[in-house]
């Protein structure tokens, strides 16, 4: 019963790591991608990073989908602090947005 145990606890073992070994192989580094594939992964990263900045109520861009100008960087439209957007309270109050937005509500989204 003992050797059933330790057998069963060393598979166990044995198959844990050999899981965390090809996951750490099988994804690749970001320093391995191409520059499109780094590209692309970034975008994906920053769009997400957008998604959640919004559904957790500092991001308050007025366009769909949102603006990625008040993100990325420090502006008067976020209020010097990159990752917000306060475009949409910006509309409220008769004020104007981001360039980025501004051109999106012109083109009619």
């Amino acid at each position: 019963m003992k050797k059933y145990l330790i057998i069963t606890l060393l598979l166990i073992s044995i198959g844990i790591g050999l899981g965390v070994v090809i996951s750490y192989y099988s994804s690749a580094q970001f320093e391995d991608l191409s520059s499109e594939e780094m590209h692309e992964q970034i975008i994906d990263h920053r769009n997400f990073a957008i998604k959640k900045a919004t559904a957790s109520g500092i991001y308050n861009c007025c366009i769909g989908p949102p603006c990625t100008m008040c993100y990325m960087e420090a502006n008067e439209w976020n209020n010097h602090t990159p990752g917000t957007c306060a475009c949409e309270d910006l509309i409220a109050q008769g004020k104007e947005v981001c360039p980025q937005c501004i051109r999106q509500i012109l083109r009619g989204y």
